[in-house]
């Protein structure tokens, strides 16, 4: 009888066995018969062949930390070369086949059966077992292909193989599992023979510090078997670390403090101060009711935080109040100051009297490439006015002006869209380029509340600003009593919400609102205080 999740076919005689980013630089060093024990020990070597197949791509993003991970890098290839385990390094590329090893293949392209006469070919003289794998794996890279590129497949492959196992080192011993450690940028071809090497009961290490291998891997990964770690940072490829780095030296207390780190802030509810960099923000769709009860609630407590990748999902709010509910400016006013906090910074609408030239604009498009921002260009160039802010920050600033053009959501010609991001990107004020600073993305969320009276629309500028502010995870209230048009004029009505009341306002006169040096108590809005409340002088 055969039940579901179950198979009758024999197990396989190698096993992937899992490890993780922490570990890989000590659980590579198990032997093959720790390995069989830790199975329980049911199984002799000839019976199965527990293999590690991993991948450590990027660096740590904290500086501090690159001295001691290529020393991690130079420690793990040096304890190969002096541990049992025979090792086969690659750096960068394998070379191609010679003439001499290509000669062994004459005649197979026109055998009937080519891909039983390349089997036929793989011998590996002092072990039978990999042998058996090897021949019985090789078809199965084989079975899509056909002409010459199935010929030149099997010949790479078969070759690499060669290299490291019909060799007189690999004769000499090879009771324990060997490794092939892979260093540097990586073709397809080169993702292939690792799959293939795995399968013939190998360990198979993958390491580079820059993310570009990324989607070769992802797009090769047969059957999910090679483990892909990213690490937090990248960085272009350099040579493999032939001798130790000098670095600082981690007390017993300094390593104590970051295990219980590593225990406090790895989940999703402790985090420590400004422990990410990077963000995106999710607009929340909600009643205006509601708008009173998030509005001061650290971005961790809503519906719709999320920290994946070291990267934190902040839910924000982005409406439009359109209109005075039953008319009360009372109300409406103790409204808006019940939203002021130390986070926060109000805009009063003014007519937009200041214009920018189509020349002031000219200079930002050697900045695009299509409809996409050359950031690093922009960062290094001298538009760049933020030199003097973590590079971190800079590059979450000029990201989100990429995405800003993404979104669709700016209703702007399309010969001035990127030009006109670019501009207002680069021209961010000093007082919010400062909370920015401040932000700490799972605690408090800086505001803008801008109150508009006037009969003049928002400008394109005041527009892309009130999106991009969004996007870079403030909240955002556009207080309009008169109920007339502004930001709907040039953002689309997707990217924000509006809540219209009941009645209008016009001729309207804005009070003096000073920013507190706390968040209110949430009684003073409530009914509570509103019976409490003394009038308004």
């Amino acid at each position: 009888m055969i039940f579901e999740g179950f198979s009758t076919e024999n197990k396989r005689l190698v096993q992937n066995i899992t490890t993780s980013a922490q570990t890989l630089n000590k659980d590579i060093f198990e032997s093959h018969t720790e390995r069989l024990a830790s199975r329980g020990g049911h199984f002799t070597a000839d019976q199965l062949i527990p293999v590690y197949f991993a991948a450590i791509v990027g660096i740590p993003s904290e500086k501090s930390e690159h001295s001691q991970f290529r020393n991690m890098l130079f420690e793990l290839r040096e304890e190969l070369i002096r541990s049992p385990k025979l090792l086969f390094y690659v750096e960068n590329e394998f070379k191609a086949p010679t003439e001499e090893e290509l000669s062994a293949f004459e005649g197979v392209p026109e055998s009937e059966d080519p891909i039983g006469a390349l089997t036929e070919k793989i011998n590996i003289p002092s072990d039978e077992i990999r042998t058996k794998l090897a021949k019985e794996t090789l078809p199965l890279f084989l079975k899509n292909l056909s002409g010459d590129e199935l010929l030149k497949t099997a010949e790479t492959l078969i070759v690499r193989m060669d290299r490291c196992l019909c060799t007189e080192a690999y004769s000499k011993d090879h009771s324990e599992i060997p490794v092939l450690l892979y260093y540097g940028e990586i073709t397809q071809d080169a993702v292939t023979f690792l799959h293939f090497m795995s399968r013939l009961g190998i360990d198979v290490i993958y390491i580079c510090s820059s993310k570009t291998p990324l989607p070769v891997l992802a797009k090769n990964n047969l059957e999910g078997r090679m483990q892909i770690f990213e690490l937090s940072g990248s960085e272009p490829v350099s040579a493999y670390p032939d001798k130790p780095v000098r670095t600082k030296l981690s007390t017993v207390a300094y390593n104590a403090s970051k295990e219980l780190d590593g225990i406090l802030y790895s989940g999703d509810t402790m985090f420590r101060d400004h422990q990410f960099e990077d963000m995106q923000s999710v607009t929340l769709r909600t009643t205006y009711d509601e708008i009173g009860i998030l509005w001061h609630q650290q971005s961790k407590y809503r519906t719709g935080f999320e920290v994946h990748d070291n990267k934190v999902t902040i839910p924000t709010i982005f409406a439009k109040i359109s209109g005075v509910k039953d008319g009360d400016l009372n109300d409406y006013w103790d409204d808006v100051k019940q939203k002021l906090s130390p986070y926060t910074r109000i805009i009063y609408k003014s007519p937009s009297y200041k214009k920018y030239a189509e020349s002031q604009l000219g200079v930002y498009r050697q900045f695009t490439d299509g409809d996409k921002i050359l950031i690093d260009k922009l960062k290094n160039s001298p538009y760049n006015k933020y030199s003097f802010l973590s590079d971190s920050l800079q590059l979450l600033i000029f990201n989100k002006l990429q995405e800003a053009v993404d979104s669709k959501f700016l209703l702007l010609p399309a010969e001035e869209l990127m030009p006109m991001i670019i501009y207002v990107g680069t021209n961010i004020d000093r007082e919010i380029l400062r909370l920015l600073q401040k932000y700490d993305f799972t605690k408090d969320i800086p505001k803008l509340i801008v109150i508009d009276v006037i009969e003049d629309t928002f400008s394109k500028v005041e527009c892309i600003q009130l999106l991009l502010y969004n996007l870079l995870g403030f909240d955002i209230l556009v207080y309009t009593p008169t109920g007339y048009k502004n930001i709907e004029t040039f953002v689309s009505d997707e990217a924000f919400e509006t809540h219209t009341m009941n009645e209008f306002q016009y001729n309207v006169h804005i009070p003096k609102f000073k920013i507190p040096d706390s968040i209110p108590d949430p009684d003073g809005g409530g009914l509570f205080g509103k019976l409490f409340r003394k009038g308004r002088k």
